[in-house]
């Protein structure tokens, strides 16, 4: 990782990654969008609701309330129980985040608004209305989110860039207002496609940007997101060879598919060492990788174990670099 800058008060980070497969960036981007151990509100009860939301809105709008708690304050998690009641009243009522009752170790578990502090609006209740909420704190590994953005796209060569520009402004004429008008264009859309690309035509250079909710600083969700990366690693590898004809294998395993799936075919297809690699998510309701790859001069398990090297070796980089 290159040019590393945090803005807002560090739950921001953009940060250029450079000589990677396209698949790496994009499993860090899927993993912090939802597969980082986040605290969230559970065990919810509604015991009374008089109000015109159903009792499943109302649960799904709590569970949806940001926890102020990281998934290692097990103590916290364990001893913390919300409550929210509100009785009938004549008057409406807006219920914010603050007016759910936390006892437990610590008070500050719901999250305010990260930027301006304020508490988060919950609901409206009308005059009349009463809710009555208990709840408490879980883990939940993954399918929860601890960010607002998680993103990448492939990064601008400035060389390249401006020989295209050259070219599409060349074709506007010779009118001036015409040039000028054509480089406006290509500036909004077509520079898009100068982006940087290796020797085989690949995109190598990207721009990342991850931006946290508040919970945690986005240099710590990019490393948990690595270390995260690195145990699907670990387990994809321990994974059987099973043996075809001559020269063809195939590795079956349960679980996620397109994280690890398309980082192992295109690691695989680099390193020289097959001659053909494909991977099969399976369907949707069953998810299960299966990669089939043909090697002619080279034992599987030496192609399983140069990607388990050089897949590592990218981790290593982006987590000595944050």
């Amino acid at each position: 990782m290159e040019n590393i800058r945090t803005l807002k008060d560090g739950y921001r980070l953009e940060a250029e990654m450079k000589n990677v497969p396209i698949a790496f960036v994009n499993a860090l981007r899927r993993i912090c969008l939802s597969e980082i151990p986040t605290v969230v509100v559970s065990n919810i009860e509604i015991l009374e609701n008089t109000s015109s939301m159903t009792h499943e809105m109302i649960r799904h709008r709590v569970e949806m309330l940001p926890v102020n708690v990281r998934a290692e304050e097990t103590a916290v998690i364990r001893d913390t129980k919300i409550e929210l009641r509100f009785m009938t009243s004549p008057d409406a009522r807006d219920v914010m985040s603050d007016d759910f009752a936390i006892n437990g170790p610590r008070g500050d578990i719901l999250l305010k608004d990260r930027d301006l502090g304020t508490p988060l609006y919950f609901m409206t209740l009308k005059p009349n209305e009463a809710l009555h909420i208990k709840a408490s704190l879980a883990v939940v590994p993954s399918g929860v989110s601890q960010v607002c953005v998680s993103t990448f796209n492939n990064h601008i060569d400035p060389e390249r860039a401006r020989v295209d520009k050259d070219s599409f402004v060349a074709k506007a004429g010779e009118s001036r207002e015409a040039q000028n008008e054509a480089a406006r264009i290509f500036d909004t859309f077509h520079i898009q496609r100068s982006y940087a690309i290796n020797d085989q035509g690949r995109p190598y250079w990207f721009d990342f940007r991850l931006e946290s909710i508040g919970v945690q600083p986005a240099k710590d969700l990019l490393r948990k997101a690595v270390e995260v990366l690195q145990g699907k690693i670990a387990e994809w590898v321990k994974t059987p060879v099973q043996r075809e004809e001559t020269g063809w294998y195939r590795m079956e395993t349960d679980g996620e598919p397109y994280t690890i799936g398309q980082l192992v075919q295109e690691i695989l297809y680099e390193s020289g060492l097959v001659d053909y690699v494909a991977r099969d998510a399976g369907h949707p309701l069953i998810p299960r990788l299966t990669v089939r790859f043909h090697a002619k001069t080279v034992q599987p398990e030496a192609v399983v174990e140069r990607f388990r090297a050089e897949a590592s070796a990218l981790c290593e980089n982006v987590l000595k670099s944050v």
